[in-house]
């Protein structure tokens, strides 16, 4: 069996939905996986909340075997690292992440001591910085940079992210990413680019459940951040006092009082029990703004909405001419509004099932495919 070694930025523990979890617990069914977990800092591991401490602290070797519904998981994590994006000087980012690869080379020793190097890949889940500074840890392995987002763009990347991850590129043999933006970008960059696009999980969204029309809502799966159009939401709230909008979701950014008491935060939930929200949303929006941030964007949520049946309305942020039959795409505000009128009026049992035959062709289980397919090449 071959190996996959995953050296990611998102954590395994993460409450949150990542593209990068849901690819690599289903290539555990065909391969031996390995997953060098986000490199915790000495900060992390006092204020997350969900890091996993024993393990940070070396308990068993800083490795865990993780049972997935797919196969086993091997998780290995290294000591905390030395936090380095408070460094403005290049020479003291340097030297921080020197010590902070030697700390990561350790556990990728471990880990290699255990695989046949002919037969296993890496992937570099979106963690260019700490990619460039262990990339000699991994010799001659094949190594798969998978990006999801525009770094450049990222406000949590910092003043570094930018450009290492151009460094990392002339180190990495292919690159995987995940909407047409992110791939005309790379393309420019790389001679070796595939576009594996987000997936639904469809054991927790694919419903056959009728919305309950006895409370009109509408509503907004995924983080309230910076890529939230706060007046767009307004006008919404206020084009539809009679709707409850409800926002399921890590609220990232406060609105204060600028929305009307109708936009309800509810906070997030899990995976298993979002179906039973959107059942009752009658229309499902994306209400982001049109940034260099957005403009690479492939949501996770939209296939989401389309497993769970429910018509889609959003703001024309990125490329979504894959979805151009299916959902609606605003350019302004007050076509945002007409959308979501037609979208009251117009939905039928027939489209809520063409939107759910939509989603299954996008499945997690058909991107791993893509994305299997994509490094074997």
């Amino acid at each position: 069996m071959n190996t996959i070694i995953c050296h990611s930025f998102p954590a395994w523990d993460s409450p949150y939905i990542k593209s990068t979890l849901e690819l690599i617990t289903r290539m555990a069914a065909t391969h031996r996986v390995i997953f060098l977990d986000y490199p915790y800092t000495l900060k992390d591991y006092w204020k997350t909340d969900f890091a996993p401490k024993a393990e940070l602290r070396g308990k068993n070797g800083g490795k865990r075997l993780v049972q997935t519904d797919f196969g086993p998981i091997e998780i290995y994590n290294s000591l905390p690292v030395i936090p380095s994006n408070w460094s403005d000087q290049p020479w003291l980012f340097e030297a921080i992440m020197k010590a902070n690869a030697k700390i990561l080379g350790r556990t990728i020793r471990k880990i290699l001591r255990t695989v046949d190097p002919k037969t296993t890949q890496v992937i570099n889940a979106f963690n260019p910085v700490f990619g460039y500074y262990t990339r000699k840890y991994w010799g001659d392995i094949p190594l798969t940079y998978y990006a999801y987002d525009e770094l450049s763009a990222a406000p949590w990347a910092g003043k570094w992210g930018k450009s290492y991850e151009t460094k990392f590129l002339n180190t990495v043999d292919r690159v995987v990413v995940s909407s047409t933006g992110l791939l005309e970008k790379f393309t420019k960059i790389h001679p070796n680019v595939d576009c594996v696009k987000n997936g639904v999980n469809l054991h927790h969204f694919l419903g056959n459940m009728a919305s309950i029309r006895s409370v009109k809502k509408l509503g907004y799966l995924g983080a309230f951040d910076e890529r939230i159009d706060l007046d767009l939401v307004k006008e919404v709230a206020l084009a539809f006092p009679d709707y409850i909008i409800e926002v399921i979701g890590p609220k990232k950014i406060s609105p204060g009082s600028s929305l009307p008491n109708h936009v309800v935060f509810l906070g997030p939930k899990p995976q298993n029990e979002l179906l039973t929200y959107l059942s009752q949303w009658s229309v499902c929006l994306i209400p982001f703004l049109k940034t260099p941030f957005t403009k690479t964007i492939y949501p996770l949520k939209i296939n989401e909405y389309l497993a769970a049946g429910k018509p889609v309305v959003t703001t024309d942020f990125a490329d979504l001419s894959d979805f151009e039959a299916i959902i609606r795409v605003a350019s302004d505000s007050a076509s945002f509004i007409r959308g979501i009128q037609r979208e009251l009026r117009g939905d039928n049992r027939l489209k809520a099932s063409k939107r759910r035959d939509f989603a299954v062709e996008n499945s997690w289980e058909v991107r791993t495919s893509q994305f299997l397919k994509a490094i074997a090449s």
